[in-house]
């Protein structure tokens, strides 16, 4: 079993190296690594967090599952544990990803997102589909950098991705987004259409 743990460490390493080089060094940022291709549908659930979603994803969560399992491997730990324990690691260290390091990283480069950004009818593009009854994620950029956040359609209707969005509602670490070309409801029409006396 350590033989299929050695290649799986020796293959995600590179992989990983790989695209961490052509980030920093060749300057490329979208080769495809990121492209979503686990979709929930826009059902957000916690386990999401623990799960890659991308190819990106995957090689980190594999190079960690590996790498936890080489380790326990060498320590003789039985394979049913060792297995166990290196798939929490790995949707531990994906966890940990998306949740700490990002935010350090922006902490040690001084780039830190104001609490009120985005605001309401501040703009974004809707990088994964925002289906009516569920959640999806915009981005938008501050200060030549690109955030995403959790979004939900406002007026229940799908958004397909890279459309351009507004914000019109926000809660703590979620928008309540709609599509620039839908017509917002003035303030003297009611719910039903009508108009006000």
């Amino acid at each position: 079993m350590a033989v299929f743990f050695i290649i799986l460490t020796v293959l995600s390493s590179v992989a990983l190296t790989a695209e961490i080089i052509m980030r920093s060094v060749l300057k490329i940022s979208d080769f495809g690594f990121e492209k979503k291709w686990l979709d929930f549908h826009g059902k957000t659930i916690p386990a999401e967090d623990f799960l890659p979603h991308s190819i990106s994803e995957t090689i980190v969560f594999v190079f960690a599952f590996s790498l936890s399992g080489l380790i326990l491997e060498i320590i003789s730990m039985p394979l049913v544990g060792t297995l166990f324990c290196s798939l929490c690691f790995g949707m531990l260290v994906l966890f940990g990803k998306k949740h700490i390091a990002l935010k350090f990283y922006i902490s040690i480069k001084g780039e830190k997102l104001p609490k009120n950004y985005p605001d309401i009818g501040d703009k974004g593009i809707c990088r994964e589909k925002i289906y009516g009854d569920g959640y999806g994620v915009i981005t938008f950029e501050y200060k030549g950098r690109e955030y995403s956040i959790n979004a939900v359609s406002a007026n229940e209707t799908d958004i397909e991705a890279n459309e351009e969005v507004i914000v019109v509602h926000k809660e703590e670490g979620v928008c309540w987004v709609e599509k620039t070309d839908e017509e917002l409801m003035t303030d003297d029409e009611t719910y039903d259409g009508q108009q006000q006396p």
